[in-house]
């Protein structure tokens, strides 16, 4: 997947000392014409209780919706749940995304969990 981020230009971003990725994100969002930004909300590979929400404060910071994507390794198909265009409370949008993911199948689903405590 990184070879193929890379061919299409994707810039990687991370946390750095002294500097939070989530305003460096915003930055490049607000200073572009047309940029389409994924993020992984797990935030790692392993199994985590507790999604990074940084994707969301990047959305509401620049006034932008959540495109909600998926690859669903049992069905072998990749694509869009869905849009979320209200961003006024993070628990609805949270919800929102659990109810997506529901029926999607991760490729290690042992190291997937939606975050159930919202």
């Amino acid at each position: 997947m990184n070879i193929v981020m890379k061919w299409y230009g994707s810039i990687p971003v991370r946390g750095v000392k002294d500097k939070n990725a989530i305003y460096c994100v915003a930055q490049i969002l607000e200073e572009s014409q047309e940029l389409h930004i994924i993020i992984s909300p797990e935030g790692t590979r392993k199994k985590v209780a507790k999604w990074n929400k940084g994707f969301y404060y990047i959305a509401v910071k620049t006034k932008v919706p959540i495109v909600v994507t998926y690859l669903d390794y049992q069905k072998k198909e990749i694509g869009i749940k869905g849009v979320i265009d209200n961003l006024e409370n993070i628990n609805t949008v949270m919800l929102q995304i659990n109810s997506m993911y529901n029926d999607v199948t991760a490729k290690y689903p042992e190291n997937f969990s939606l975050e159930l405590k919202v």
